[in-house]
């Protein structure tokens, strides 16, 4: 059994979190994850129908959690073949469940989804602040070798 369909154990005041691949009948809930409620809906459908967009939720008794957006890149080797990276893309957790560890659930439930895929790396962009020392908590580390253009 893989780690995004196992059920994850939390203390005994709350309910178990089963993570799971997200698809269109979860459309309602995870809208309701975003700040923007006017396009989350588009967004969320953009997600969804992607090639290369994986969604990952946090699913409890009392519904969707949270969720893990990942989205996979090849990049070319000189040669044949080509190496694969997983980009957490975004991760949100339900406001009212936030402390809980419900994000770092998602995150290794993502960071095993990509070992079994045999990507060579998870990566997660984000500035200062919270979400860079919660990456940093789990184990990821500032990479300098990525270059970035803005169009």
């Amino acid at each position: 059994m893989s780690i995004i369909e196992a059920e994850l154990e939390q203390p005994a005041a709350h309910l178990p979190i089963r993570v799971r691949l997200a698809g269109p009948r979860d459309l309602e809930e995870l809208c309701g994850l975003l700040d923007d409620g006017e396009q989350a809906r588009e967004q969320v459908l953009t997600w969804l129908e992607t090639p290369g967009t994986t969604l990952l939720v946090a699913q409890a008794e009392e519904g969707v959690l949270g969720v893990a957006v990942l989205m996979t890149r090849l990049v070319p080797l000189t040669g044949a073949g080509a190496l694969k990276i997983i980009e957490v893309d975004n991760l949100v957790v339900r406001a009212d469940q936030r402390g809980r560890r419900v994000g770092r659930r998602l995150l290794a439930a993502a960071v095993e989804w990509s070992r079994q895929r045999r990507a060579v790396q998870v990566e997660a962009v984000v500035g200062e602040g919270p979400a860079k020392r919660f990456y940093e908590n789990f184990g990821f580390a500032v990479a300098n070798d990525r270059l970035v253009l803005a169009a």
